[in-house]
């Protein structure tokens, strides 16, 4: 939760000097569009990398101790910046924090993403080391996909709203 909250007021720092360029309007237009591309690239109708670091967090993390080493690993994971990011919506999040968002909704919008990465970390262990909990994703992966979809778009327009 913590990298997640640096990495979303880091983005709202950012967005407030990127604010002074255009109007809120044009922000709003550029993001909707951009929410468009990313939702049909999330059913694969559209194919394109994005920019991540696409590899695990090294287990050389845990050499820093029982305490801060996995605090570090939460941190780096939480940012999303250091791993993988497995669907293209904080592609959209980020933006419309820097964007469009008050200090109040970057924070939540933080926390939100924060809760999500330690979702999926955690869900993680309940299954074994076998795999099942890849298969078990992929059985339901497009209707996880179209709810998180629909519950961002009904965001970005409470948001923009």
């Amino acid at each position: 939760m913590l990298g997640a909250l640096v990495t979303a007021l880091g983005a709202l720092v950012v967005g407030s000097l990127l604010r002074l360029a255009a109007p809120s309007g044009v922000w709003v237009v550029l993001l909707v569009c951009w929410f468009a591309v990313i939702t049909v690239r999330e059913f694969g109708l559209l194919s394109f990398g994005l920019p991540q670091n696409a590899r695990l967090v090294p287990v050389t993390v845990f050499r820093h101790g029982r305490f801060f080493g996995p605090l570090q690993f939460g941190l780096e994971m939480g940012t999303g910046l250091r791993t993988y990011v497995t669907s293209g919506l904080p592609y959209v999040l980020l933006p419309a924090v820097a964007l469009l968002a008050s200090p109040g909704a970057a924070l939540v919008a933080g926390l939100g993403f924060g809760l999500g990465r330690s979702l999926m970390t955690t869900s993680n262990l309940r299954f074994s080391d076998d795999n099942s909990w890849d298969l078990e994703f992929s059985l339901y992966e497009r209707w996880i996909k179209a709810i998180l979809v629909m519950a961002f778009a009904g965001g970005i327009f409470a948001a923009v709203i």
